[in-house]
């Protein structure tokens, strides 16, 4: 039996792992929730089985459920590494069953399917881990149990799976709800035989350079031309068993997923010339935010739940005054006040009432439909960039759209996205608003007053 877990854990890191990989090892470490959306064959279910191991070594009360969606999954996939990693470990293990491994009372490691679920409820211990492979299938309610036991002791999950479905509880951890995860993406470019690579470079390359896969039981350079070739570049496939990506959520999603995540890009963007957005929220939930870019890039995003936040968002606009442009504010209901204010202040302000007719009306059904559409153009291409705050990535990608009978993009409204569930989203309205190019001849416009 394994009797200590330091010189354990110094035999795994001695094993070839790909930097995607350790960065699992160190997520789930010190993270209570992890999600890894991959491609095929990007070695996440091998990391799942160290990580297995190494929880059950590392605490002496430690209880493992894994599940999948079906059995052969749990039989055959996750628990056949298991089993590998023991056989071929140079230390002592029990001889495991098939989907079970016991180092003692009260120290274990099972794996059940999906449909075993209400299981779940019955593991309790000081220290668990939880692990959802082909995590896109599991049923919500597994989810659900989680969650119940997550109420007491140390529980630990990590989630994995190819992102081939945008939506349900995995999706979530990626959109609505990653602020609450650490999460990872893992591309076929980001592993050892495609490292350096582009679906560009890949086309050029000879048969003997496809031919090339130092690791070749991880995603070879032959395959991914293969499905270059088959699927082409925009193919929902491509995005999600390539790049690792979810694919365009619906016919109805505004921004990419692909495309925040490209926009978490830091670097370059700017040029000297810097707009704000504020949007103003009221007592309770809803949160003032103010957005700042600089050219291209944001450079800052800060929330506050506050009765009156007009002091707290003074404060961090002076540090750009002497280069702001304009500050687009929401100036609807309590909005009007925040303008009056900055305006008071020697700000740039412009009040925008979202509400209102489109400069392009026969496209936009109103300002606000121009301006989101104006943020997704500027996502698709490349030109936002800096959006590294996980909640504001979230609201943006959950944000739906339509076209009404005279073919105008319209945006959902705020009421219908709560009847999905789906809060306000003050941080993407703010990004909106710092985006917006307002088109006034008038460099301030005239603020409005109380009749």
């Amino acid at each position: 039996m394994v009797q200590d877990p330091v010189q354990f854990a110094r035999c795994i890191l001695k094993l070839s792992l790909t930097a995607k990989q350790k960065e699992i090892l160190r997520s789930v470490a010190k993270n209570p929730r992890t999600a890894v959306k991959a491609c095929h064959a990007s070695g996440k279910t091998f990391i799942a089985a160290v990580l297995v191991l190494w929880f059950l070594v590392r605490y002496p009360d430690a209880i493992v459920v894994t599940t999948a969606p079906t059995w052969m999954q749990v039989r055959r996939v996750l628990w056949g590494e298991i089993r590998r990693l023991i056989y071929n470990s140079p230390f002592p293990f029990p001889e495991p069953l098939e989907t079970s491994l016991r180092l003692g009372p009260g120290r274990y490691a099972i794996g059940l399917s999906t449909n075993e679920g209400v299981r779940l409820q019955g593991f309790h211990s000081k220290h668990m881990l939880i692990v959802l492979d082909e995590a896109p299938g599991v049923l919500p309610g597994i989810y659900e149990a989680i969650e119940g036991i997550r109420a007491g002791g140390d529980v630990k999950i990590l989630a994995l799976g190819n992102p081939v479905i945008a939506s349900g509880p995995f999706y979530d951890a990626f959109t609505a709800n990653r602020e609450s995860w650490s999460v990872i993406s893992i591309s076929a470019f980001d592993t050892p035989n495609l490292e350096g690579l582009t679906p560009e470079s890949l086309r050029t390359l000879s048969a003997e350079e496809l031919a090339d896969n130092p690791t070749p039981y991880l995603t070879t350079r032959g395959w991914v031309k293969e499905k270059l070739e088959e699927w082409g570049l925009d193919h929902q496939l491509w995005e999600a068993r390539v790049m690792g990506n979810f694919p365009m959520q619906s016919d109805s999603a505004l921004i990419s997923l692909t495309w925040l995540e490209t926009a978490k890009d830091t670097e370059g963007g700017k040029d000297g010339r810097f707009y704000a957005g504020v949007d103003v929220g009221g007592p309770g939930e809803s949160e003032t935010v103010l957005c700042v870019r600089d050219g291209e890039r944001i450079v800052l995003l800060k929330a506050w739940r506050k009765d009156d936040p007009r002091g707290s968002v003074i404060a961090e606009l002076a540090r750009y005054k002497d280069y702001l442009q304009t500050v687009n504010v929401d100036s609807v209901g309590i909005g009007d006040g925040m303008v009056k204010h900055l305006d008071d202040q020697g700000f740039p302000v412009r009040a925008i009432n979202v509400g209102e007719r489109s400069y392009e009306p026969e496209k936009y059904v109103n300002l606000k439909a121009e301006y989101y559409w104006s943020l997704r153009m500027r996502a698709e291409v490349g030109n936002l960039l800096g959006l590294t705050d996980d909640r504001t990535i979230g609201q943006l990608a959950g944000i739906q759209y339509s076209q009404n009978g005279r073919g105008q993009i319209v945006i959902e409204s705020k009421a219908d996205a709560l009847k999905r569930g789906v809060k306000s989203p003050d941080r993407a309205e703010a990004v909106m608003l710092a985006y917006a190019q307002v088109q006034y001849s008038e460099y301030r416009i005239r603020v409005p007053r109380a009749r």
